[in-house]
């Protein structure tokens, strides 16, 4: 039954990156062949992350029919060859900078990406991301490609002056317990989304902008609907897409509620399992 709905009536699919085909900027060959097999068939193929759009690891432009991407958890819409930015929901600076001042009241790990591609990382932040480095030749290439990006913080007492529009704000909690009352507190203090990327990480968007808009604008732009497309996802930023799709599949090293969100799970990232349902389900 599933494969006979996916077949008659998925038209466009969309891709998470990091956890569902994307590892330490790699993507597998046979991922790569895979979605490219299925772009060939006639099914468009879009990126759904919640990286900023302009700042991907070359691995994705590796897959050819990869150009119109949902940036940002829904906040950017643009083509990642191009650089063209066709839509732009984010924060105001005003907006932005009371919410920046109001993070370190519970945590000084988190960073702020930029509508242009920069942004602010904070020094803990920033250290955390380096200790996770397997060598020192590592952390150093990883210092120079975060000093590229962003500004390093040590606190956000000044920041009027550099601040710019704002398409998302990531920060992490010290522990886990504490992660489902942070989410609450962005909710009801400022009426933000929240999403739990990983078990300590939050990100966070304006109102309303989730990949789930951003896929609701893609779908207007190809006359499609919703229930025509096909969502591959592994986090909490992905569930507002899987629950509006026609068909959601979940990585099978994904959170607990994103496989409850799924119509099916796949195998693991580790395992290819983006390439081993397309293939199942498409009969590729």
């Amino acid at each position: 039954m599933n494969r006979e709905f996916v077949k008659e009536n998925i038209k466009l699919a969309a891709f998470d990156l990091d956890g569902t085909i994307l590892t330490k900027s790699f993507i597998t060959e046979i991922t790569k062949a895979t979605i490219t097999r299925l772009a060939d068939t006639g099914v468009r193929t879009i990126v759904a992350t919640g990286r900023h759009l302009f700042t991907l690891p070359p691995a994705v432009l590796d897959i050819p029919s990869f150009q119109i991407a949902i940036g940002s958890n829904g906040t950017m819409i643009g083509n990642i060859r191009t650089r063209e930015l066709y839509n732009f929901d984010g924060f105001d600076v005003e907006t932005a900078l009371k919410f920046l001042r109001w993070l370190p009241t519970i945590t000084n790990s988190f960073h702020v990406s930029f509508q242009d591609g920069s942004g602010y990382l904070m020094r803990e932040d920033f250290e955390r991301l380096l200790d996770l480095q397997p060598n020192e030749a590592e952390r150093e290439k990883s210092a120079r490609e975060y000093r590229r990006v962003y500004t390093i913080l040590d606190d956000v007492e000044h920041v009027e002056q550099t601040m710019k529009p704002v398409a998302k704000f990531g920060f992490r909690m010290a522990r886990e317990q504490d992660v489902p009352v942070a989410v609450r507190m962005v909710r009801q203090n400022f009426g933000f989304e929240a999403a739990v990327t990983d078990y300590q990480t939050i990100e966070v968007t304006k109102a309303g902008v989730t990949k789930a808009s951003g896929l609701i604008h893609v779908c207007e732009h190809y006359g499609i609907k919703p229930e025509n497309v096909i969502v591959f996802g592994d986090s909490g930023n992905d569930v507002p897409a899987m629950k509006i799709a026609g068909y959601a599949v979940a990585m099978g090293n994904a959170f607990p509620e994103v496989k409850s969100a799924a119509d099916e799970v796949t195998e693991s990232i580790h395992d290819d399992g983006v390439a081993m349902a397309i293939i199942r389900l498409f009969d590729l």
